[in-house]
């Protein structure tokens, strides 16, 4: 009798489960996705909400020629803080070449936010710019990313619109062609990634090692 009741408690018992693991169990696996759904939203809403935060309205090339106070092209030669008028932000220098509107000399000063955020055009030192500027009491020359303002070479609905400029300033030896326009346009159908796409790439990988180690729990 001893002897079986000893044989009936050492024997396993398979109607009762020792200790949940990690990685096991249905509440655990329901956190993780929850987990892994909330990381995915943050990611989306982190790379996303500096550009929900300036709404603008899509113009064509008639009303951005309209609406804008100059239209001009001209070439960044420097980039600092405003200090010249209450708007604050960043003043650009450009060097014009070709103008469409406006009173803009050989040299013009613009400015524009700080920050994307803010609806500020992103300026590079060196480049050509198509700029479509306003103006108001608190600025005499204001660029902002709601405008249609773009790289030269990738302004080719604008150009074709505006046609023939009105006044040709500076050196008419330096300015580029049409022929040296479309060059440079088809030039930028394989240029290397900007520093958005990068971004967006990097986003991309977070994403999938944060899924890649949520599963990795679960399993």
């Amino acid at each position: 009798m001893f002897a079986t009741r000893a044989a009936y408690v050492a024997a396993p018992q398979s109607g009762v489960k020792g200790p949940l693991g990690p990685g096991s169990g249905p509440c655990y696996k329901a956190v993780m996705r929850w987990l892994l759904v909330f990381l995915i939203g943050l990611a989306s809403f982190s790379h996303s909400s500096e550009a929900r935060a300036c709404s603008c309205m899509k113009l064509t090339p008639a009303e951005g020629l309209s609406s804008a106070y100059a239209v001009f092209i001209g070439e960044v030669t420097k980039i600092e803080p405003n200090t010249a008028t209450k708007f604050g932000g960043i003043e650009i220098t450009l060097r014009v070449s070709e103008v469409w509107k406006g009173e803009v000399g050989e040299q013009v000063e613009v400015r524009t936010a700080g920050t994307s955020a803010a609806c500020g055009y992103r300026f590079v030192k060196g480049e050509r710019y198509l700029v479509y500027a306003d103006r108001d009491e608190a600025d005499p020359m204001r660029v902002s990313l709601c405008s249609r303002t773009a790289l030269v070479a990738n302004a080719e609905e604008d150009l074709d619109f505006l046609g023939k400029p009105t006044q040709e300033l500076g050196d008419a030896s330096a300015r580029p062609k049409s022929n040296d326009r479309k060059a440079r346009r088809r030039d930028n159908c394989s240029a290397s990634p900007g520093p958005g796409e990068h971004a967006a790439f990097g986003w991309v990988l977070l994403l999938f090692a944060g899924a890649a180690l949520a599963l990795r729990r679960i399993a």
